[in-house]
């Protein structure tokens, strides 16, 4: 387990029963591993939005302590748009989000994105180039907006991926040259069939 493990795999990894029937009770084929879970969950929320990230996040072990957490310096979170967002930037009490801190802190920036939707992510996009700006001399705040769109753009060449795979996986049926071949075959057998009758006919 490492320190820029993200919110979903550390639920998955402490909770994978729980973790497993939230996937169950979708339809979904519930994976033996853990590591194979945690890309069926990503893959769910994904599909199905901020009403799963809530149920998944309403299983993390830690909830109590977290719930208990009291900031009395805060600010609007951007993900949320609650004022619940402590005085460093470093975490939202209301949605766990944690503000770009700088070079260094991208895997763990981006990893708490894995529980946003395609769309979710554009509206926080959005929201963030609107802040950059507003506060065009905060050079943090336009990387953060250049990594989220990064993040955007490689989301979508992976389902422009997924849906060319999909496509060939359909279209393997009968091929061009397959119908050829069948109407060959079956012309010739109509001839053989033909060039019996006659030699029939004749034998007679």
């Amino acid at each position: 387990m490492t320190q820029a493990q993200n919110k979903i795999d550390y639920i998955v990894f402490h909770k994978p029963k729980e973790a497993g029937k939230l996937l169950y009770n979708y339809g979904f084929e519930v994976p033996k591993d853990k590591v194979s879970l945690v890309k069926s969950i990503k893959a769910l929320i994904r599909k199905e939005g901020r009403k799963v990230t809530e149920q998944l996040l309403s299983l993390h072990p830690d909830t109590k302590a977290i719930l208990s957490l009291k900031e009395t310096n805060t600010s609007h979170c951007r993900a949320c748009n609650q004022k619940t967002l402590n005085a460093s930037g470093t975490s939202c009490k209301s949605c766990g989000h944690s503000g770009y801190k700088g070079a260094g802190d991208e895997d763990h920036f981006l990893g708490q994105f894995d529980t946003y939707s395609d769309k979710e992510l554009e509206t926080y996009y959005r929201k963030v180039t609107q802040n950059s700006e507003d506060d065009p001399e905060n050079k943090t705040l336009a990387q953060e907006v250049q990594l989220i769109w990064n993040e955007l753009r490689l989301r979508k060449q992976e389902n422009k991926t997924q849906e060319k795979n999909m496509n060939t996986k359909e279209s393997k049926g009968i091929s061009k040259d397959d119908l050829i071949l069948f109407g060959m075959v079956f012309i010739a057998g109509i001839l053989v069939g033909h060039g019996l009758k006659i030699s029939t006919i004749h034998g007679k």
